[in-house]
């Protein structure tokens, strides 16, 4: 059978027996595929710094599963053996080492040696992945409280309530906490991520060891299929640097609206699927050369990078969820009029090359066609989702499709929350506060409505009520470019005079509100998804001063009347109108 770019791009798939790594054994794929990340440059200091010690030593490498931590593992044995062949390294804590007893049976029996009785006297180290949940439970399980030692150190590392907190000092434990790192940096100019540019590189460098450009050189330079094959033209337009970071901006988009979990695997296994479409490929074919020669034209356009990117259906859950940072989105009155413009036009080609000439080798097949001819009109359609698409990926045409400021405005909170900004924070407290007091509806200023009652009725009851920003939960204050950070704002406010309370504000939560600000009343399906910030509110509540006054406002007439219902304790209630 014929070689082809397509079956050694398969590598990348999920199913691929590359995607799966041991932390026992390393191969030349693997060891060229690897990129350095900041959490793995944490982790080197600490080996470095504790394979010598004479007394034990755990470290604890927390996350979930598919992050990298195998991988890591895999990479630092060939790299640091002698490091490495100091500890005794246990990669899945949900695996048992006995036959008879369960996973739990086997992390006891590795953490023995760390518990309150033991560890001055132990010489053991030990270097153990687990999972968040997997460590929780072993805590809780610990009745007899032999490992308060190590309980006290989570705590002050705030690994499990994920706290940004300062690594403690200890001389037995120490942590690694994939949650804290993500796919992405964040600086004042907005986001980047070394490491998914770092993987875009692997993949299409110009080196003999790369297999997939040696597979494009040997295989595609000769394919009579070349100039029509949508892989071929994928593994091309991968190789620009403004596409790269296009994906990048577009990818860390849909992390945070959607609350993606991106692992190494699954990248790779996107990547995979944005440039090979199965669709209209047939992986089995003795004569895959053969394959670009059958496409139409709707299924080539189909089959191109931009429209891969946004418009796959059947696919990997992070293409799924691509769909909604999708910019064929954007609505706004000059990208309606360019769309009707364009349908409108015979010159296709010309409006595509006006824009965008660097990519117009992707529409060297239709360049002899008419596209007056009605019957074009489908093709006419797949070359305005490429082109609006691709627009989107190079940044042109921002006057036609605009940066989503909800978005901006969230990313710029996360970084000035992080680095501790205060000043920039201000407009964030504020807004907040204003939203979580009009969750059950419009107030003036210092005013809650009780979440009694009908929601249609003229009558609300409301209670004047304060709340206050406290900023001593910041992390310590830093500019510049930051790898770990919380995705999260954990905002905390004082409320009834002295008490405080926190809440997490993520991207869903952020917009809400400020859907709230603008009269939107939360259904009930807000309020499952916010069971927390429905807690913070009924706890601020709290607070107010309904057990003293109320009010009614009556909305029924012109002008609002305000009724007033005030307890003194000499002479009982009181009810005005004001």
């Amino acid at each position: 059978s014929q070689e082809c770019l397509a079956n050694t791009l398969a590598r990348l798939r999920e199913s691929s027996k590359d995607a799966v790594v041991s932390a026992d054994h390393t191969d030349n794929y693997s060891m060229y595929m690897h990129v350095n990340r900041p959490v793995q440059e944490k982790f080197e200091s600490i080996l470095k710094a504790t394979y010598k010690l004479n007394h034990a030593v755990l470290i604890l490498l927390c996350g979930s599963v598919g992050d990298g931590k195998s991988h890591m593992l895999s990479y630092c044995r060939e790299m640091y053996a002698t490091e490495m062949k100091q500890f005794y390294v246990h990669n899945d804590s949900t695996a048992s080492l006995y036959v008879d007893k369960p996973a739990s049976y086997t992390l006891l029996t590795i953490m023995n040696d760390f518990a309150d009785d033991k560890i001055e006297s132990s010489t053991s180290k030990v270097i153990l992945a687990i999972n968040l949940g997997t460590l929780s439970n072993f805590l809780d399980s610990d009745k007899e409280n032999r490992f308060s030692k190590l309980k006290a150190y989570v705590d002050a590392a705030g690994i499990l309530d994920e706290r940004a907190g300062e690594e403690p000092v200890d001389s037995y434990f120490y942590s690694v906490n994939f949650a804290d790192y993500h796919l992405y940096e964040l600086s004042q100019d907005g986001i980047s991520s070394e490491y998914i540019k770092g993987i875009f590189e692997k993949i299409v460098c110009k080196s003999t060891d790369n297999v997939f450009y040696s597979s494009y050189c040997a295989c595609c330079k000769e394919c009579e299929a070349g100039k029509q094959c949508p892989v071929k033209l994928n593994y091309e337009m991968l190789s620009d640097s403004k596409i790269q970071d296009g994906i990048i901006k577009t990818l860390v988009e849909d992390i945070v609206k959607n609350k993606l979990i991106v692992s190494t695997r699954s990248l790779l296994n996107m990547i995979y699927e944005i440039l090979v479409d199965e669709r209209n490929w047939d992986r089995g074919s003795l004569e895959p050369r053969k394959e670009p020669l059958k496409l139409n034209s709707a299924d080539y356009c189909e089959a191109l990078l931009p429209n891969t990117l946004f418009g796959k259906r059947n696919s990997s859950e992070i293409l799924r969820s691509m769909k909604t940072v999708d910019p064929l989105q954007i609505r706004n009155e000059d990208i309606d009029d360019f769309i009707v413009y364009y349908e409108n036009a015979d010159m296709v080609l010309e409006i595509f090359k006006k824009d965008l000439n660097e990519y117009n080798f992707l529409l060297e097949r239709f360049k002899d066609i008419d596209f007056s001819d009605p019957s074009m009109r489908s093709v006419k359609e797949e070359i305005l989702k490429i082109y609006i698409r691709l627009c989107w990926l190079a940044e042109c045409r921002s006057d036609l499709l605009p940066q989503d400021q909800d978005y901006i405005e969230f990313m710029s909170a996360i970084y000035a929350w992080n680095t501790g900004d205060i000043n920039a924070l201000k407009k964030v407290y504020a807004g907040v506060e204003k939203g979580v007091l009009a969750w059950n509806g419009h107030v003036e200023k210092n005013e809650m409505q009780l979440a009694i009652g009908n929601k249609k009725s003229d009558f609300h009851l409301i209670q004047k009520i304060s709340i206050k920003q406290s900023l001593d939960n910041l992390p310590e204050k830093r500019v510049g470019l930051i790898v770990s950070f919380k995705d999260e704002l954990r905002l905390k406010y004082k409320y009834d005079g002295t008490k405080t309370t926190e809440i997490d504000v993520d991207y869903a939560l952020f917009t809400l509100l400020k859907k709230v600000l603008n009269g939107y009343v939360p259904s009930i399906n807000d309020k499952k998804v916010n069971v927390k910030c429905v807690e913070f509110i009924k706890k601020i509540s709290q607070g107010g001063s309904k057990m003293e006054e109320l009010y009614i406002r009556d909305l029924s007439k012109k002008e609002t009347y305000k009724y007033v219902v005030e307890y003194d304790e000499n002479y009982g209630y009181s009810f005005e109108v004001r």
